[in-house]
């Protein structure tokens, strides 16, 4: 069985990131079968738009095609969602088989499809070790911004005397989203941080922060456990999910005011204790993998 991997989007792009690094990590390529990561803002403006873009391409491609899907709709009876639920639904209704990065993703789908998925979690690569710079006296959310994330949240519950840093840039078509949030409380946008430059802003941050409470996998809490950190979640299903899968690794929050204080108290408890499990690996998720591909 040999794979061809449609990689779609900025190299940025976290979902494109991980496309590009699953076909380098499988290492084969070739025309059976076609991989590719779909998330709706990829593949056109507007959620039909990326549908339509998909599903012609699908039938162009003359191949069985598996998809992994990213950013699964939530049911929150918005038109947009319901709208994003129905484009979903045309993907994997054009599909050989149809790959989700959780089981919380996979019941969202189970909402507005009967497709059953594969589960392949998201894979944590530990980064080497390295030099740990002292801290930056912050807290810090990684990745895109956009309207929903969490940074609003973290802006009202930072402790008197410390300030927000978003590391990453806004999301195309938010960018009006840093003034609204700097009038809001003290903020520092980095814009793109090079692959180079990122282990030494992670191992930085005074408190790694991943406040998304709608989130249904996340490529972010990943880069944090790489990193040894112990990033600040909020109590939500995936994040139970993570913590489920590699107990320890996650400081789950109901209320993040005092989760924050507590953490800039105490910074020791933001780190991986050695020996902490976390994963999957590259290897098990690349054999996860082959297997979806060798049952189409």
């Amino acid at each position: 069985m040999t794979v061809r991997h449609w990689v779609v989007g900025p190299p940025e792009h976290g979902v494109t990131r991980y496309a590009r690094e699953l076909a380098d990590a499988a290492g084969t390529v070739g025309p059976d079968v076609v991989h590719v990561h779909y998330t709706d803002r990829l593949f056109g403006p507007t959620a039909e738009e990326s549908a339509a873009a998909f599903t012609t391409q699908v039938v162009a491609l003359g191949r069985p095609v598996v998809v992994t899907l990213h950013d699964v709709p939530p049911d929150d009876g918005s038109v947009l969602q319901r709208r994003r639920a129905r484009a979903y639904a045309a993907v994997v209704g054009a599909a050989a088989a149809v790959v989700v990065n959780s089981d919380h993703e996979a019941a969202r789908l189970a909402r507005f499809s009967p497709v059953r998925p594969a589960v392949v979690p998201l894979p944590v690569q530990p980064l080497p070790p390295g030099p740990v710079p002292p801290p930056d006296g912050q807290v810090v959310v990684l990745g895109f911004l956009y309207p929903g994330k969490g940074h609003e949240e973290a802006l009202r519950a930072l402790p008197p005397g410390t300030g927000l840093t978003a590391l990453g840039r806004p999301s195309d078509g938010h960018e009006d989203l840093v003034e609204q949030l700097s009038a809001r409380g003290p903020l520092t946008v980095t814009g793109y941080v090079p692959d180079d430059e990122l282990p030494a802003r992670l191992r930085a941050a005074s408190v790694p922060l991943a406040p998304h409470r709608h989130v249904s996998a996340s490529g972010s809490i990943g880069s944090w456990l790489a990193a040894g950190r112990r990033p600040l979640v909020p109590d939500v299903p995936y994040t139970r999910e993570v913590e489920g899968r590699s107990p320890g690794a996650l400081w789950l929050y109901d209320d993040l005011a005092p989760a924050l204080a507590r953490a800039l108290a105490e910074p020791e408890l933001t780190w991986l204790d050695p020996g902490t499990p976390v994963g999957p690996s590259w290897a098990a998720t690349v054999a996860a993998y082959r297997t979806v591909w060798a049952a189409c």
